[in-house]
Order: C-alpha cells, then structure tokens, then sequence
C-alpha cells in the first residue's frame, strides 16, 4: 500500500557492518559490562550500609528494652533515696543513681515546706559493643521529718 522511496530509506545502525550482518562491537561490550559493574558496586554499599545501620537500630532497641526492665525493677522510693545501685542484665551492664533535687526558689517566711523531695534519678546501661543509653526522670520521696 504504502511504499517508501529509495531515497527515504532508513540510515543503517551504527552496529551494522559493512557485510550487512548487525552485531555489537567488542568495546560496546565493555562499556555495557563496566556499566553493569558500577551499578552493582553502589547497590552493594547501599545494601551493606542499610545492614549496618539496622544492626545499629536492633542494638539500640535491646539497650532501651533492657533500661525499661531495670527501671521498673526500681525499688520504692524509701529504698531508692540518696542510693547507687549497679548490675548487669541480659548481657548489658546498668547503673542507677538517685540524688535530691535542691529546691530553686528563694526561701520565704510564710512558705510551707512541701511534703514531698524531688529526687533525680539516672538510670544507664551500656551494652557489650559499648553503646550507652542514659534516662534522667525525676521523682518525688516523702521529705524526712527533721
């Protein structure tokens, strides 16, 4: 139906030889090969960097899940007052310490003394690898009667 002229004829390809025959050349070969090559080297870092850091993610969740036991396995607050208590659990060494938080208002005439002490307590764990996971909270002791 439709026919091309001679003159609209397709350029021949640039990997087409001179017999006619198509094909790739050697160095059209290599520079595939390199390409392919560098491709797989920047997903192999992205893939050994992405193993690291979730490494990194499930060290950390172990050292909070094992700061959560200790501090719930704090004793009550009589107990806790003014002490340091160290351990290891679950392979990761922990350290409380609790002191009494100094009252930062200027004392007054007509002020009460509250029933009750802020105490910092710290609690640490530092993992086998050395990493070291630190929470600071406050609680309040009955004030002892002086």
């Amino acid at each position: 139906m439709f026919r091309r002229k001679p003159s609209e004829r397709r350029p021949a390809a640039a990997s087409q030889r001179a017999d006619g025959q198509a094909g790739f050349t050697l160095i059209e070969a290599l520079v595939a090969l390199a390409v392919a090559a560098v491709c797989l080297g920047a997903t192999g870092i992205l893939m050994a960097k992405n193993n690291r850091t979730v490494r990194q993610i499930d060290q950390r969740l172990a050292l909070v899940s094992t700061l959560r036991k200790v501090e719930v396995a704090l004793p009550d607050r009589k107990s806790l007052a003014g002490a340091s208590l160290s351990g290891e659990m679950a392979g990761s060494a922990w350290a409380v310490g609790a002191t009494p938080v100094a009252d930062p208002s200027p004392p007054t005439a007509n002020k009460t003394p509250s029933d009750w002490t802020p105490q910092l307590v710290v609690v640490k764990v530092r993992g086998p690898s050395g990493s070291l996971v630190e929470l600071e909270t406050l609680r309040l002791v009955p004030r002892i009667a002086q």
